[in-house]
């Protein structure tokens, strides 16, 4: 009996919602505290929402979608992100971040 389609493209599917840091990304900070970034250059605002993050954990969610704000903030030449999605208690739907550029 052959394997359905959908089981053999169920492990991509996964991937697909998973973010990988790079050097650059990796120091970009995500926090919820607004005064962190006080004296710091606004760069503009990001989602760091995935297509799948309604189907995973709760916590996955979170981890993907800090890990989506720290890659978009890079991008951006930014070195924090503000968002709500930094409290180890967010449970959503508020996926958006503010960068910031700090020359500390």
């Amino acid at each position: 009996m052959p394997i359905p389609r959908f089981f053999l493209l169920l492990p991509a599917l996964f991937l697909g919602a998973c973010a990988y840091h790079t050097s650059r990304s990796s120091a970009v900070v995500v926090t919820d505290t607004q005064g962190v970034v006080e004296g710091c250059t606004k760069l503009g605002v990001i989602d760091g929402k995935s297509d799948l993050h309604s189907v995973l954990l709760a916590d996955t969610a979170r981890d993907t979608i800090v890990t989506r704000l720290k890659i978009r903030g890079a991008e951006m030449g930014g070195s924090h992100v503000v968002s709500s999605a930094a409290d180890i208690k967010w449970k959503g739907p508020d996926t958006s971040g503010t960068v910031y550029k700090c020359n500390r």
